[in-house]
C-alpha cells in the first residue's frame, strides 16, 4: 500500500508542476531598453516587441527572428526547475535573465557596457 501511494504521488500532475511548459510561446513588449557605458552614459533605445519559445530540446528560451534579441538562446538554469511554473532563470555567455509571472528582465554585461531590458509578456 505504501509503495502504491508513493507511486501515485510521483506520477501525479502535481509532481510536474514546477517544470516549464515546454513549447509555450510568449509575446512580449519592452518597458525599458537601455545601455550604460563605462563612463556612465545612458542611452535609451526604441522599445520593441519580441517573442520567445520554451524549447525542451535546447532547455532554453529561444527568441524569434527579429529585434535586438533575434536568435538568442538563454539556457534555463538547472536549479530553476525547483521554482514555480511561471518563474525561471536563464543565462548564456554575457546574459542573465529572470522571468517572473509575465515579467521578463535581462542584463547583458560586456567589458565596456551593460544592456538592460525589461518587458511584459503574455503566453500565446
Amino acid at each position: 500500500m505504501k509503495k502504491l501511494l508513493i507511486t501515485l504521488l510521483l506520477i501525479s500532475p502535481f509532481s510536474f508542476a514546477n517544470l516549464p511548459n515546454w513549447g509555450d510561446v510568449y509575446y512580449c513588449q519592452m518597458s525599458s531598453f537601455v545601455e550604460t557605458d563605462e563612463d556612465g552614459t545612458v542611452k535609451q533605445f526604441k522599445l520593441e516587441r519580441f517573442q520567445f519559445k520554451l524549447d525542451n530540446s535546447e532547455q532554453a528560451m529561444v527568441f524569434g527572428n527579429s529585434g535586438y534579441l533575434k536568435g538568442t538562446k538563454l539556457k534555463l538554469a538547472d536549479w530553476a526547475k525547483d521554482l514555480p511554473e511561471n518563474r525561471w532563470d536563464a543565462s548564456w555567455q554575457f546574459d542573465i535573465a529572470k522571468f517572473r509571472e509575465g515579467k521578463f528582465l535581462v542584463a547583458s554585461v560586456y567589458p565596456d557596457l551593460i544592456v538592460s531590458i525589461t518587458a511584459d509578456c503574455d503566453k500565446f
